[in-house]
């Protein structure tokens, strides 16, 4: 009896043991040859839980949820759940190449202020910004805008701030552009190449700059070396009607063009970059005028629009995904990113004119300024001959 009440009990502990190991089989079987989605499900939660990181098999549908917007994306390397909505991909991501802090956009300004000229608003609110691309070589050009249509005071009654702006040619800031920012105190410069297809960086920094020490100023103007500006006229007949409430932004208006594939082409803009047949509406960079505030907007949503070489055609692409429309000037001839012919009466009636030289920048605003009340006699009496014609 003893015997088998030993028998007995073996088997009952021998029964344990292999139902034990039964269960762990069975468990260790249905994990690997389970439905993929119900692993899936598992093993997106443990991610959530642990912000673990797994490296399936396959390509599967994500979910996103960005400021309201439902997209799906195909992304090897992301694991999720029919019922799952996911705010970043960081967690999820794990090919090596992805950067793994992509719930904060990347800066496309990742460059250093060599002269920032932080204090130049620190003492007014200007009514009007100039942002004005140059290069170091330019010292002429600078000087005689200085002279003409960049003088601070120009417009009584009326705050302006005049800012050029670099990048470097070699490495860092020149002597000779260090003592040129310490006499006239106009100069930004970061330590990017200065080149052509790096224009949209020096626009952005100018953005930035305006984002991050001016961001009260009413209005800003993006132009460029080679232009004449009819600052009076800018202020006192446009600006000066314009509501600083609306967000505003005009110039030569740039509608249904089609990007240009002609390698030959200055303008040229890859497929690959570019693959839509349309931009949207856009300025000529020649010179465009707009809302203070949306300096701060455009430098904000550059976060998360692709870098282009054609500056204008890129703040374009941004005030599209803001929002804002580009406004058509009171008069089509007021911007021209072409060379206006030049007649005293005018240029006192227009705003931008592209390609005057230093020299003739400095004749035709002294002539301008000379014939500025002859002109403007001469169109009141047109308009009183207009009003009341000669019997």
């Amino acid at each position: 009896m003893a015997h088998k009440k030993r028998g007995l009990t073996c088997s009952w502990l021998s029964l344990k043991l292999c139902l034990l190991t039964a269960a762990i089989c069975s468990g260790i079987s249905y994990f690997f040859f389970m439905p993929q989605t119900v692993q899936t499900s598992i093993l997106a939660t443990k991610q959530l839980i642990f912000n673990s990181q797994i490296n399936p098999s396959r390509e599967t549908s994500l979910t996103l949820e960005v400021a309201g917007e439902k997209k799906d994306l195909k992304n090897k390397g992301i694991i999720t759940t029919p019922s799952l909505h996911l705010t970043t991909l960081s967690r999820l991501k794990t090919n090596n190449t992805t950067p793994q802090n992509e719930e904060n956009p990347k800066d496309p300004l990742p460059y250093t202020f060599l002269i920032p000229e932080e204090d130049k608003c620190k003492e007014t609110t200007p009514f009007l910004v100039f942002l004005i691309c140059t290069t170091e070589n330019e010292r002429l050009k600078r000087d005689n805008i200085r002279k003409t249509w960049g003088n601070e005071s120009l417009v009584p009654g009326f705050s302006v701030v005049r800012l050029f702006m670099l990048g470097v040619q070699k490495h860092g800031s020149t002597e000779a552009i260090k003592e040129e920012s310490r006499m006239y105190r106009d100069i930004i410069q970061q330590d990017f190449q200065d080149t052509y297809h790096n224009l949209t960086l020096k626009v952005l920094m100018g953005m930035k700059w305006v984002a991050s020490y001016c961001p009260n100023a009413q209005f800003v103007m993006k132009t460029d070396s080679d232009m004449f500006v009819n600052t009076e006229y800018l202020i006192q007949k446009l600006l000066a009607t314009i509501s600083t409430s609306k967000l505003y932004f005009t110039g030569f208006p740039m509608r249904k063009y089609h990007p240009i594939r002609n390698k030959n082409s200055k303008w040229y803009m890859p497929l690959e970059v570019y693959p839509e047949s349309f931009y949207p509406d856009f300025c000529s960079g020649t010179g465009y005028v707009f809302s203070g505030r949306l300096a701060t907007m455009i430098y904000q949503v550059s976060f998360t629009v692709k870098i282009l070489h054609l500056e204008d055609v890129y703040v374009g692409l941004c005030l599209q995904k803001i929002g804002v429309k580009v406004s058509s000037p009171p008069r089509s001839t007021l911007f021209n990113p072409f060379k206006v012919p030049f007649k005293p009466c005018v240029y006192n009636k227009l705003i931008t004119s592209h390609y005057v030289s230093p020299n003739e920048l400095l004749i035709f605003w002294e002539l301008i300024q000379k014939e500025k009340h002859d002109c403007f006699q001469n169109f009141n009496n047109t308009i009183f001959s207009l009003l009341f014609p000669p019997s």
